[in-house]
């Protein structure tokens, strides 16, 4: 029966499950073709004598401002779950406390972790631009 809670009950997670496993392979196969037209690309470069192009990295590097911009979000993030763990110590019959004290503690120390290399990455990069000296090769 369609409409029996048990049966919902059981088709929610499966569902999920396998939508969750096919959008991961969704995304798989996607990454695989856009790489497969791009070598297709550089090959028929090649077949016609054309000048190739660099390859061109597609993530770009860390920079100090991103882990600060990821310091602060998770800092946060681990202060509100901080909290939510306090309101949850409060209130009955839910979801137990040491949940959200754990995600709070992790995810909390992970910023402060981003935000200590900002810190040191700022102050390494001030440091050596201030070094450059000229050398004079006779």
């Amino acid at each position: 029966m369609p409409n029996d809670p048990q049966v919902l009950a059981l088709m929610i997670p499966i569902v999920s499950i396998i939508l969750g496993i096919g959008v991961a392979f969704w995304a798989i196969y996607w990454d695989f073709r856009t790489k497969q037209i791009k070598y297709r690309e550089r090959e028929l470069m090649i077949e016609k004598g054309l000048p190739i192009p660099p390859i061109i990295p597609d993530k770009k590097p860390v920079t100090p401002e991103d882990c600060l911009h990821r310091g602060i979000i998770m800092l946060f993030l681990g202060i509100g779950l901080g909290i939510g763990s306090v309101i949850l110590l409060r209130e009955q019959g839910g979801p137990p406390p040491w949940t959200c004290s754990i995600a709070a503690s992790i995810i909390g120390l992970m910023g402060i972790g981003n935000l200590l290399y900002y810190f040191i990455a700022r102050k390494r990069t001030s440091e050596d631009s201030g070094n450059d000296r000229k050398i004079i090769v006779s």
